[in-house]
């Protein structure tokens, strides 16, 4: 087996030329990985705060370095939480309407919408991990009713390890918050744990209801989705880096130069490019402007050598190259999709002849199911239990978020009317699903209410089948009475013979 050579050095589509050993050095080169560091680690140990498995700050930062997994992120916060709400009743018969208009005043009047507050704590959650909403109550009374749902920010706030008590941090600036579930009062600047009503009201920490992406690795945080995906991050992140980098400085590799035998390549120049580097450079760059010029190198050989020098110039397949770069990308990219189990088209990215038709409408629905639906019962469960059946006793009553449509609504209009043709619906009912489409209401004419076959309603059938029910009855018997007629004229014919 012939032994690889290695080129001696690449020519690319600048004219330029590079020693081997030079691309190998871009081929290892990357920003520093460092992650920024925690603004908590000085105090974990003295305020008993428990420390997240990753630094809340570098998995919020990781957002502004891939595409695939910010457009994830903001895709599955607003499919949860930014598309609106409702309050459901939980009884069919006679919901009071005073608790239903005291929660939704509630809601309605808080200084940044609901939908907001949600949509950037199920951000935080699916960048970081964890989420926290900030519930005030009149006058801060641990029996009063809720004034303020606010988001805090995640990475600025920590948990402690007794469960009940969490921090806030800015610069240096610290703030403590109880746990919804803690029947004791704590006092905001210090965190110190005190009798229910035994601090002054201004001094009472407000209340945290915290929700976690489950991880068995911690009972304090959760974590990410993008976790295990975070090498794909980072191989994407260099791919761009090195592409970026290399191209702007040499341009693209056209050429390998083969050099072979004992050959002196010559001295360096200041800038590190032997004789031999600079001859063939000014070649290829003469090149560019006369493509019927010819090379001439005289390549030195070393001493005592026999001369035996050969030099030998192979074209690279470039567009390889960028394939391969490209479908490197696409490998991370999809390995992303995966992590966040987002399917392609909702976060952006239109893939032609795959995931169409039924298997798109196929993939929405799992997403739906195994995704979005479990995280909306999450806030929901905690808006309900601590909202409205807790602070305000709305036991009549149910939060709800509104649900991504996955219907394929040419698919159910086309169902529904076959349903209309084969008199399973009605046009008034097909009106109300499909009708503000284009501008159509329901009609008060009770044919709009009718069943129709083929056209025809259900009543006008049954009537005409009445009809020529009778009319069959009427040949039935006038057929009967002119065979008796004949039958007595037969008879009476015979009695003469």
């Amino acid at each position: 087996m012939s032994e690889t050579r290695k080129p001696f050095a690449y020519v690319t589509n600048k004219g330029k030329t590079m020693r081997t050993d030079v691309l190998e050095q871009y081929a290892l080169k990357s920003d520093s990985k460092q992650l920024p560091s925690d603004v908590f680690h000085n105090v974990y140990g003295n305020l008993g705060v428990v420390s997240p498995l990753y630094n809340p700050e570098a998995l919020a930062r990781i957002l502004e370095l891939n595409t695939y997994h910010y457009r994830c992120c903001r895709t599955k916060a607003r499919e949860t939480a930014g598309l609106g709400w409702k309050l459901k009743p939980r009884e069919e018969e006679n919901p009071s309407q005073e608790q239903y208009d005291r929660v939704v005043a509630f809601f309605e009047e808080l200084p940044e919408p609901i939908t907001s507050v949600l949509n950037k704590t199920m951000f935080d959650y699916e960048s970081v991990g964890y989420g926290a909403l900030e519930l005030v109550r009149t006058d801060h009374k641990p029996d009063g009713e809720p004034v303020l749902l606010k988001h805090i920010p995640a990475h600025t706030i920590r948990i402690h390890s007794d469960m009940m008590r969490y921090v806030q941090m800015r610069g240096t600036r610290k703030r403590w918050f109880k746990s919804i579930e803690l029947e004791s009062d704590i006092d905001f600047e210090s965190g110190q744990i005190r009798e229910i009503n035994s601090i002054s009201p201004e001094r009472r920490a407000s209340e945290v209801m915290w929700l976690v992406n489950y991880t068995p690795r911690s009972d304090y945080y959760g974590l990410p989705d993008i976790i295990p995906a975070l090498g794909a991050v980072h191989g994407d992140i260099s791919r761009r880096d090195y592409n970026i980098s290399f191209f702007d400085n040499y341009g693209v590799p056209a050429y390998a130069v083969f050099v072979t035998g004992n050959f002196d390549p010559g001295e360096e120049d200041e800038h590190g490019k032997t004789e031999l580097e600079k001859a063939i450079e000014e070649h290829f760059q003469t090149l560019s402007k006369d493509p019927h010029s010819t090379l001439i190198l005289t390549v030195p050989t070393r001493a005592g050598d026999d001369g035996d020098v050969q030099i030998q110039f192979k074209p690279l397949s470039v567009d390889v190259k960028e394939a391969s770069f490209r479908l490197y990308r696409k490998d991370n990219r999809d390995e992303i999709l995966s992590a966040h189990g987002v399917p392609p088209y909702r976060a952006g990215i239109a893939e032609v002849g795959s995931l169409s038709g039924n298997t798109a409408q196929e993939s929405t629905e799992i997403y739906k199911r195994s995704i979005i639906e479990p995280r909306q019962e999450t806030l929901e469960t905690l808006i309900n239990r601590y909202i409205v059946w807790g602070a305000f006793e709305a036991t009549d009553w149910e939060f709800k978020l509104e649900e991504i449509d996955t219907r394929d609504e040419k698919h159910d209009l086309e169902l529904a009317i076959k349903l209309f043709e084969n008199a399973a619906i009605t046009p008034n009912k097909l009106i109300e699903n499909f009708g503000h489409k284009f501008g159509l209401e329901p009609s008060d004419d009770p044919l709009m209410d009718e069943f129709y076959l083929k056209g025809t309603p259900i009543s006008q059938i049954a009537e005409q089948q009445e009809e020529d029910n009778e009319a069959l009855m009427a040949m039935n018997n006038l057929h009967e009475q002119l065979i008796e007629i004949a039958r007595k004229d037969r008879s009476y014919k015979s009695e003469e013979d």
